[in-house]
């Protein structure tokens, strides 16, 4: 079932809309896991694995126990025209998190994306490279919530877990926001910047779902 996370009018009468799709399992409620991609219009990996675990997931409903909400484009006009921040304002996204209800429209928008993802069990948050160099797959956490994301990473099938140092940079981030009031957020980094690795994207789409059946969510 696809929902409006926030829709806003745009001029010439456009709408700016971010959507997600939310699989909701028929065994009755449970835990809830997000999945997120699209901040950067450039990286495309996430699209993939977004289409993948739907598809995956719906076929599984009857076995889901809780729900999986996906989003597969948190910047939808960076996505349409394959540029990295929010085109025409010259604005990396994940600068301005965890946005203000009172700021200007994508501040706004930053503070509605937070909101509906905050309670979450677990945020995984879908990132590439630029177009220069290929990331191998990799989870990155700061060393200040690595004792709790550290374990919820292992099972993420990926080459490696980072866990970095503390950088201002990084608390105006979309995952620093949500790991910040209590919801687990794991940054995925893999790929290459406007394209597709299937490999990878079929990598974390199974090392999502051994999460989740970590967590209780799938058998």
């Amino acid at each position: 079932m696809v929902e409006d996370v926030v829709r806003l009018q745009l001029p010439v009468s456009e709408e700016l809309a971010i959507q997600k799709n939310v699989i909701q399992g028929e065994r009755g409620s449970g835990k809830r896991i997000c999945v997120i991609t699209g901040t950067h219009g450039d990286e495309l990996e996430g699209q993939y694995v977004a289409w993948q675990l739907g598809r995956i997931l719906t076929e599984k409903k009857g076995e889901l126990l809780g729900s999986v909400e996906i989003y597969p484009s948190l910047n939808p006009m960076g996505i349409s025209t394959i540029y990295r921040g929010l085109p025409g304002f010259d604005l990396d996204m994940n600068r301005i998190f965890p946005g203000s209800e009172g700021g200007s429209m994508h501040e706004y928008v930053a503070k509605k994306i937070v909101d509906d993802i905050q309670g979450a069990d677990l945020a995984v948050d879908i990132h590439a490279s630029n177009i220069f160099l290929r990331e191998l797959p990799q989870i990155r956490i700061n060393e200040l919530t690595a004792d709790k994301l550290v374990p919820m990473a292992s099972h993420m099938n990926m080459d490696l877990i980072w866990v970095h140092s503390a950088a201002t940079v990084l608390e105006s981030t979309l995952a620093w926001s949500l790991n910040s009031i209590g919801t687990p957020c794991l940054v995925v980094e893999m790929g290459v910047g406007m394209r597709l690795t299937k490999e990878y994207g079929d990598r974390l789409t199974r090392g999502i779902l051994a999460t989740m059946t970590k967590m209780g969510m799938l058998p």
